[in-house]
């Protein structure tokens, strides 16, 4: 299990043992029948339209439904894609955290090493000391970017918990359908927040860039960077690997909406001059 589910599951055991969801539901319960009565109400003045109120009546039962199971539900689709999350790095990564792997060698490595090479680059002149701070940066950030991947990943989870139930129940209106509908979708791209994270995990060890020793061993890094100080060359890595984690939001984002294909296609549109009629 990665740190960020165990994270969660810790936010979402907090949340259940406060009268919130509670309050929650039963809110959401009254909203849901008004959206109802009102969909009742749209059909009779659009001539009583049967197929329309049929759809109102499936809609607010199934909702129904769900509403008494809200929280084992949210947990079990939570969970569906966890699992598959947990799968690709059981099948790849050796079951193993990658960046958390990385994390915990990075500290090790500059507890052990850091210092004195921080200070071989401070005295080696111009270059070393335009180094030192990079490397500062670069071991700063990659903590602060897991901590936050960490975090954000628990707090939209979070907000899309609670709220859940209030904007499931507008599914019945016929007008503001839309807005239980961007919901699910914003579900989605939630779970797939861990999807990406396990998928790219799985690429680091594939290719053997998933721990420091992996990294120094090479020399380099992805094919570049050859003979840059051991120090430097972790901190290089450590950029990428901080980059990765921050744009996996905008990637899942991107994917659930089908806009990934459609943006390289502009891209590529946009490269490539039109010939004149």
């Amino acid at each position: 299990m990665f740190y960020y589910e165990q994270f969660f599951r810790t936010a979402l055991d907090g949340i259940d043992r406060s009268n919130i969801m509670p309050a929650t539901i039963q809110m959401a319960q009254v909203i849901l029948l008004i959206t109802f009565l009102v969909a009742v109400y749209e059909s009779f003045i659009r001539g009583g339209d049967v197929r329309m109120l049929g759809i109102a009546a499936v809609k607010y039962v199934g909702l129904g439904l769900v509403l008494l199971v809200y929280a084992t539900a949210f947990r079990d689709v939570n969970g569906m894609f966890n699992t598959f999350a947990d799968f690709i790095a059981n099948n790849t990564a050796s079951g193993t955290d990658v960046f958390k792997i990385w994390l915990s060698d990075l500290r090790a490595f500059f507890n052990q090493y850091g210092y004195q090479r921080f200070w071989d680059l401070v005295m080696g002149g111009l270059a070393g000391f335009l180094a030192a701070p990079f490397i500062l940066v670069s071991y700063v950030v990659y903590p602060l970017t897991y901590a936050a991947y960490c975090f954000f990943y628990s707090f939209y989870g979070a907000v899309l918990y609670v709220v859940g139930p209030l904007v499931l129940s507008l599914l019945p209106a016929f007008g503001l359908g839309s807005i239980a509908r961007g919901y699910v979708m914003n579900l989605m791209i939630f779970h797939f927040w861990g999807v990406i994270y396990s998928i790219l995990g799985a690429l680091i060890a594939a290719v053997n860039i998933g721990t420091v020793q992996q990294v120094l061993t090479t020399g380099g890094f992805l094919g570049g960077f050859i003979g840059l100080d051991e120090a430097l060359l972790l901190g290089v890595a450590s950029i990428f690997y901080s980059i990765s984690l921050a744009v996996i939001p905008f990637l899942a984002a991107r994917i659930v909406r089908g806009e990934t294909f459609g943006t390289i296609a502009n891209v590529v549109l946009a490269k490539v001059p039109l010939p004149r009629r």
